[in-house]
């Protein structure tokens, strides 16, 4: 069985038994393979931009005699996509760039359930989804080598959305550790910043008051 991070883990815990899914941007091919060892029923195709890390996966595959099973092609983005791919992963990105790939609502026409993993702009790739008509349904938090990712699953539908904390849970640890440092570091930035910077306190100090509400932290007067 490979071994994968845990915020890879994560993400394999979000794909559906029965699907048939492409990876973004696989890198080395590592998140492929562990759904191939672990889901039922489940094809998958192994997608990067670069032609290097597709060397790699390729090799990772044939270790793993998965070569019959695994498909690597070489692509940008989600453009012209296999027509009977219904799920769609995105992980290790920013949110900017994952909210650009999926922004074209026309290129996820037959896709069911997008599984996405921003290391950053988390809102922004909430408002995306909500724009393309995706709703999420189940997202986690997870920090691993000091840095935090959002793990979302999002389905085909239309539905109300928190940009901020989307569905996460306040008695979650890993929320808890994530909003409890942004709130710290918002203060701290909001100590240096000039008073010039009007709109950008301003912003700042509405983000601790909603954090601390979630949090559901006393608020300082």
């Amino acid at each position: 069985m490979i071994k994968l991070s845990k915020r890879l883990q994560l993400v394999a815990s979000f794909v559906d038994d029965n699907s048939y899914v492409i990876d973004i941007g696989c890198d080395h091919a590592h998140l492929p393979i562990y759904l191939q060892q672990t889901k039922n029923n489940i094809k998958v195709i192994a997608s990067d931009i670069n032609q290097n890390p597709l060397k790699i996966a390729k090799e990772n595959i044939k270790q793993y005699n998965l070569e019959d099973k695994i498909k690597v092609i070489q692509k940008d983005g989600i453009n012209d996509l296999d027509k009977n791919i219904d799920t769609v992963i995105i992980s290790g990105m920013g949110g900017i760039l994952i909210s650009e790939i999926i922004s074209n609502k026309e290129n996820l026409f037959n896709v069911k359930t997008l599984v996405l993993s921003p290391n950053n702009e988390f809102s922004r790739v909430r408002k995306t989804l909500k724009k393309i008509n995706y709703k999420i349904i189940k997202e986690n938090l997870i920090t691993e080598k000091k840095q935090t990712y959002l793990v979302i699953k999002a389905v085909k539908g239309k539905g109300k959305i928190n940009y901020f904390f989307g569905t996460l849970n306040n008695n979650d640890l890993e929320s808890i550790y994530y909003f409890t440092k942004l709130l710290n570091t918002n203060t701290n930035i909001l100590k240096k910043l000039p008073n010039k910077n009007v709109i950008r306190k301003l912003k700042l100090k509405l983000d601790n008051r909603k954090i601390k509400n979630f949090l559901g932290k006393p608020l300082l007067k």
